[in-house]
């Protein structure tokens, strides 16, 4: 996890119901809950480690060189052990894993649903959209290796659902008196179907008023 989204608060919460997740993820110095002693290391030995632990997790301060604390927090690792290399398990747990966060933010911004707007509820929308449609598309791809099926490309199968999630507002839409006819025939179209030919409604005669005044 990004040091973006990483806090104690929300790894003992997703350690609870419904979620039941542990993570494993770098810490901002700055965050309230670690320790002040693990933020020092001054008098601290390059390649030395430091681990602070509570009943749900674990938070490891690492000192690569001179002037740099690499903090991580897990609720995965319950003890503080050291691998061969030197350094905590946990940051060559993290090492190991967190190219896929890189290559889903990748994927994400290489082909990305995201529009420009100044109102941020949407470009929240944007992003649940695009992370959707990924995790979506690695399920769709799982299922069809194990079927001995050829999945369809990313970007097929983001057409296919976009079309799929928008068709029953397409039709209704389609259906609305007021509406353009230009509009129609776009929606049909995309439909791939004929479009409707719109229908002359009875015609209104104009009646004339001659207005007379009588003088008497």
């Amino acid at each position: 996890m990004d040091n973006w989204f990483t806090s104690v608060p929300l790894a003992h919460q997703l350690l609870k119901e419904p979620y039941k997740l542990t993570i494993v993820g770098t810490l901002r110095a700055n965050k309230r809950e670690i320790p002040p002693a693990i933020l020092d290391i001054k008098e601290r030995l390059i390649g030395s480690s430091m681990f602070c632990y509570d009943k749900q997790s674990t938070i490891v301060s690492y000192k690569p060189k001179h002037n740099k604390n690499v903090l991580l927090l897990s609720t995965t690792h319950g003890n503080g052990t050291i691998a061969p290399s030197g350094k905590p398990d946990i940051i060559e747990f993290y090492n190991s894993t967190k190219g896929a966060v890189d290559t889903f933010d990748q994927m994400c911004s290489g082909m990305s649903c995201s529009r420009k707007t100044q109102r941020w509820p949407l470009c929240y929308f944007y992003g649940m959209l695009n992370m959707a449609i990924i995790n979506s598309y690695v399920i769709y791809v799982h299922n069809n290796v194990k079927q001995g099926k050829k999945p369809a490309s990313r970007r097929c199968f983001t057409k296919d659902v976009s079309v799929k999630m928008t068709e029953p507002w397409l039709r209704k839409r389609r259906e609305m008196p007021t509406l353009r006819r230009c509009l129609k025939r776009k929606i049909a179209e995309v439909l791939n179907e004929t479009p409707i030919s719109d229908t002359p409604g009875p015609s209104r005669t104009q009646k004339a008023f001659v207005i007379t005044k009588s003088v008497e």
